[in-house]
């Protein structure tokens, strides 16, 4: 699927989202990233943060996945949130909170509240600047997990964001 293909269903979800959770989420993972370095990393899938009270199962969760079984995905990986629907992936993630639950608040200390609002097609979301993602990519090297499953590719992610900086700059 092409990348262009995976915004329109970002875009897609995205204004459901704001109008039936009254939420703004966040892209992010190499779709976003895309949206900002204009490279063509191959993102995998549409990476997708919602407020904590959507990702926790104990509060809305179900409503969540009530939600995306209704368009038509399925629930693939209970533990990583993770959704499918013929070739198209979506991995949700936690924007906020602590508890227990990872966060991208938590997990590379960048306030929610400075990430920009985007508006595309009535779609609003948040996509985060040059600089936070190069804070997310160099702090997940240090992540064990990711630095074994995604590490090469986090490398070339922070080259191309530290020259990217470097021209704005």
């Amino acid at each position: 699927m092409k990348n262009e293909e995976k915004m329109e269903v970002f875009l897609d979800l995205a204004r459901k989202l704001n109008k039936k959770f009254s939420v703004i989420p966040l892209l992010y993972g190499s779709l976003g990233l895309k949206m900002l370095l204009h490279n063509d990393l191959n993102p995998d899938d549409i990476d997708i943060a919602v407020p904590q009270y959507l990702y926790r199962f104990d509060e809305r969760w179900n409503d969540l996945l009530s939600f995306m079984l209704n368009e038509g995905y399925v629930l693939m990986d209970l533990k990583e949130h993770f959704f499918q629907k013929g070739e198209i992936g979506v991995n949700f993630s936690a924007i906020d909170g602590v508890g227990g639950i990872p966060s991208l608040e938590v997990f590379v200390d960048i306030d929610i509240r400075d990430i920009p609002i985007m508006e595309t097609d009535g779609a609003f979301y948040k996509l985060m600047t040059l600089e936070q993602y190069l804070k997310v990519y160099s702090h997940s090297l240090e992540d064990s997990y990711r630095a074994d499953n995604s590490g090469h590719e986090d490398q070339n992610k922070i080259d191309l964001l530290k020259k990217a900086l470097k021209c704005t700059e």
